[in-house]
């Protein structure tokens, strides 16, 4: 009879994607933007950073690596990318054989938004490229112990986007479960939602977090289907950009007034500063 394999001595293979950074990126940085998503994660002495399930992000300590981090992660992968579908990532191309999966996809994930915040780029373990575009993700939720009354809040925003429209609000409605709409050019608009906090995971110290509002910023494209693109034209890319700094002048101005944080949709804190 053959004896059970335990789990524990079934090696998994492994593989390495780099994750490139401009040369003048604080380590440190690196780190606190891996805490906002991963809090648990834990740096080593030797600048090595364990972000759990497997996963490693390690420094290029040799003088040509500054800025350079290798992803260390279980290689897992599935079936190809399904002809026709949405690839934002890149991921179809840059591994046609089967896409990264389970603990993998998360790293890749991990690397290819640091890459965004950071301005930076993935190179996967077949060589290819992944150079997201930094305004990709332009949604940013302002996070605040305080609520505004949908009135207090048409008010405030009316100075900044004198076309802004308070959604229909039934009268019984309390400072949580509304909207407001701003149109945009070309049939877009950008929807402020205001409502109970989702408690991203960069403010779980905070005490105040389990009644906090979150003021939902959402760009609403005229084409649904313009976020599943990996690389915009440039057209797009300009819009895109437009629009990001936009939401960000309305962020900053909740932020001003009613306190609290900012955090973009994958839930990295944003420096209101970096927003004016």
């Amino acid at each position: 009879m053959t004896a059970p394999i335990s789990p524990s001595t079934v090696e998994t293979s492994r593989t390495s994607h780099r994750l490139q950074l401009p040369r003048d990126t604080d380590p440190a940085a690196v780190l606190t933007m891996v805490r906002n998503l991963r809090p648990a994660a834990v740096q080593g002495a030797d600048g090595a950073i364990e972000l759990g399930d497997g996963l490693r992000l390690l420094p290029d300590s040799s003088p040509r690596g500054v800025g350079r981090w290798t992803l260390d992660t279980p290689r897992v992968r599935e079936d190809p990318l399904p002809e026709g579908m949405g690839d934002s990532h890149g991921y179809g191309r840059a591994f046609p054989e089967g896409i990264p999966f389970g603990p993998e996809r998360a790293g890749l994930d991990l690397a290819w938004s640091l890459g965004r915040r950071l301005y930076g780029a993935v190179v996967t373990d077949s060589g290819a490229r992944l150079e997201p575009n930094p305004f990709h993700i332009r949604d940013l939720t302002v996070v605040s112990p305080h609520a505004l009354a949908p009135e207090s809040l048409a008010e405030l925003l009316g100075p900044l986007e004198p076309e802004a429209e308070l959604d229909e609000v039934p009268a019984d409605t309390p400072r949580t479960g509304y909207s407001v709409s701003i149109p945009l050019p070309e049939g877009e608009e950008i929807s402020l939602r205001v409502g109970r906090s989702s408690r991203p995971a960069a403010l779980q110290a905070v005490g105040w977090l389990e009644d906090a509002v979150d003021y939902e910023l959402v760009h609403l494209t005229a084409d649904p289907e313009e976020d599943a693109v990996e690389a915009p034209e440039p057209e797009t890319a300009d819009r895109w950009q437009l629009v990001y700094r936009r939401i960000g002048m309305i962020a900053g101005l909740l932020a001003e007034t009613v306190g609290g944080y900012v955090v973009d949709l994958e839930g990295f804190l944003v420096d209101p500063a970096d927003l004016a």
